[in-house]
């Protein structure tokens, strides 16, 4: 009688489980291989950090689905991990992730058997778990790891291993290997669109390599690559704002544009203009920086007409919005710098930028017959982190979240 009644507790204790979607351990590494190799189990963990809304999308609303418990309770040990305040935890000392949330499957032995980033519905993420369990990704990771340290270098085994297998498994090591590629090629093969396209993934941060190098160097020819002006604005992103970071750091400022001018391009003298400008807008001197914004966007208008939403941007960030900037012919500038993006740009972004600045200028109505038409225009929208600059609030939770 007792043994009946104890299997009961465990049955329906199994049937809450299942019933409450995934039930997630609190383990150390070692303890889920443990665990993993006693109930003949594999092994599931999800990395996500505090801020993520993809991963609070996940945690709610997938996780919790009763199906899904069923499937991962009975076929893994799963783990839920902090990237940020769980760093020091065993699995990372074997595996990163690329993004978040992240999704990692390993046999008992902790061997990866497959990842996966980004938000899914649930009868995805199950297909997900059953196609790890019948994973060639390690067997791919492997082979992969021998053609390169055998020294083969091709455009192939990038597209496979490196970004196909090493970008989900081992994310840290893709751009050296990147690097190592790139400076196999000669300039014939540089100039390629393939090629480039590996290149765009540094278009982030300046350095002194030969992603960097060729970018500036062929920038007329990989700008035909994209549309409209798509890569410049990377440019832009990349060797002016980028740069701008440095601002405070005078070494380091002098060591960018040191790296700027060693490149010889042609590009280099408006480059130039562009940074000493920015420097004089983050100084808040907008007597000087207004007039010198239109002349330096006119001057270039020509080829770099992004320039105008550009320098709008960096008023935003710089703080022309503030209440302490009233001066009318200054404000009557940045309307005619707004105006310009409009017309050169056409968007939801650049639109509200023209309205932002009627509004600043106190003209609510002018504003207000601007937004109106905003359903006609073309993303890209404003980014919600430029409302605060902009005194807006975003309000949309209060009438879409579910309660």
């Amino acid at each position: 009688m007792k043994a009946f009644i104890l299997l009961l507790i465990m049955l329906v204790a199994g049937m809450n489980a299942n019933a409450q979607g995934i039930v997630f351990s609190n383990a150390s590494f070692e303890e889920a291989l443990e665990k993993a190799q006693l109930e003949g189990k594999g092994i599931f963990v999800d990395v996500y950090t505090s801020w993520c809304g993809p991963c609070k999308m996940m945690a709610k609303n997938v996780f919790t689905q009763e199906q899904v418990g069923k499937f991962y309770n009975e076929h893994f040990v799963c783990l839920k991990l902090d990237a940020e305040k769980e760093a020091e935890h065993g699995f990372f000392e074997k595996y990163q992730a690329n993004g978040y949330p992240s999704f990692f499957w390993l046999d008992a032995e902790g061997n990866l058997l497959d990842t996966r980033t980004g938000m899914v519905e649930a009868d995805v993420f199950i297909q997900y778990g059953k196609d790890a369990e019948n994973s060639d990704l390690a067997a791919k990771l492997e082979d992969g790891r021998k053609r390169w340290e055998s020294g083969e270098r091709s455009l192939e085994l990038v597209n496979e291993y490196v970004l196909g297998v090493l970008l989900r498994v081992h994310p840290i090591e893709v751009k050296a290997c990147i690097l190592d590629y790139l400076s196999t090629l000669s300039e014939e093969d540089l100039i390629k669109q393939e090629n480039y396209r590996l290149m765009r993934g540094f278009m982030r941060n300046p350095e002194d390599n030969i992603a960097f190098r060729s970018l500036i160097k062929n920038a007329d020819i990989y700008q035909t690559y994209e549309a409209g002006y798509d890569f410049w604005v990377n440019m832009y992103r990349m060797i002016v704002r980028a740069g701008s970071i440095f601002r405070d750091k005078p070494e380091e400022y002098a060591a960018h544009i040191e790296l700027l001018e060693s490149t010889g391009s042609p590009y280099v003298p408006m480059y130039l203009e562009i940074l000493d400008l920015e420097q004089v807008l983050f100084q808040k001197d907008f007597q000087k920086g207004i007039p010198l914004v239109l002349k330096v966007a006119n001057k270039y208008k020509e080829n770099h007409s992004y320039l105008y939403s550009q320098f709008y941007y960096t008023l935003i960030i710089a703080g022309f919005f503030d209440d302490s900037v009233q001066d009318e012919v200054l404000i009557d500038g940045v309307i005619d710098l707004a105006d310009a993006a409009l017309t050169h740009t056409p968007s939801k972004e650049t639109l509200l930028y023209l309205a932002a600045a009627h509004a600043k200028k106190g003209d609510y109505k002018k504003a207000y017959e601007l937004m109106a038409s905003e359903p006609f225009f073309p993303k890209p929208i404003l980014s919600t982190a430029l409302y605060p600059y902009l005194h807006l609030k975003a309000i949309h939770h209060q009438y879409l979240d579910k309660k």
